[in-house]
């Protein structure tokens, strides 16, 4: 059975497109931009997540074999995100995605952790992470990790994260961690862009540790 912090999780990512959408319609209705009264909005492009929503600690080897333990990051915005070195469609968009926000940031964004979980191991292979990543610039730039079959299943559990399966296809999110370690912002990839990561991004980086 589900804990309450990993049943909040599940749902917050569960309504992540269906608020974003929601949204969307608000401020594109009538009175929006035309004088109507204001109402008040989240200081976040992207939907935010509920409070005091911590994230799961992982601890999984990158494409150069370099161990990636997410606490290390503590102190850092950190984006996360759940992709397959041989998709076609959703996975190369996020991470295109992610790369022209970075690009957006001082410095493109050095020093803000980029991660790339795995959802499909078997697959993702050293030698299929590190041409995903060339093919898409990001080597360097994200780290595309991967373990065992028993740390892969609990990070997608942790994290509410559906795998590739011969059935389905993977659950596609972006999410934003911030300094003190919590989820903030949770980006369904249909309503992902660069300018509202970025904007995220730099709001998460302004708060204090």
């Amino acid at each position: 059975m589900l804990s309450s912090a990993r049943l909040q999780r599940a749902l917050a990512l569960l309504l992540v497109g269906l608020l974003a959408a929601i949204v969307a319609v608000l401020l594109t209705g009538p009175g929006h931009g035309s004088g109507g009264t204001a109402t008040a909005q989240s200081q976040f492009d992207g939907p935010p997540l509920p409070p005091d929503l911590r994230a799961a600690n992982f601890t999984l080897t990158d494409q150069f074999g370099h161990r990636i333990t997410l606490a290390d990051d503590r102190g850092k915005v950190v984006v996360l995100t759940f992709i397959h070195s041989l998709c076609k469609d959703a996975c190369p968009f996020m991470v295109e995605q992610i790369k022209g926000a970075l690009n957006d940031l001082p410095g493109s964004g050095r020093n803000v952790p980029a991660i790339g979980v795995s959802v499909q191991p078997r697959q993702d292979t050293v030698a299929n992470r590190r041409r995903f990543l060339a093919e898409h610039e990001m080597t360097g730039r994200l780290a595309f990790v991967n373990g065992p079959m028993s740390a892969m299943r609990r990070v997608w559990h942790d994290y509410a994260i559906a795998p590739v399966t011969p059935q389905h296809d993977h659950s596609t999110f972006v999410l934003l961690i911030d300094k003190r370690g919590e989820e903030r912002v949770g980006f369904a990839a249909d309503q992902l862009t660069p300018e509202a990561l970025a904007h995220d991004i730099r709001v998460l980086e302004a708060e204090p540790a």
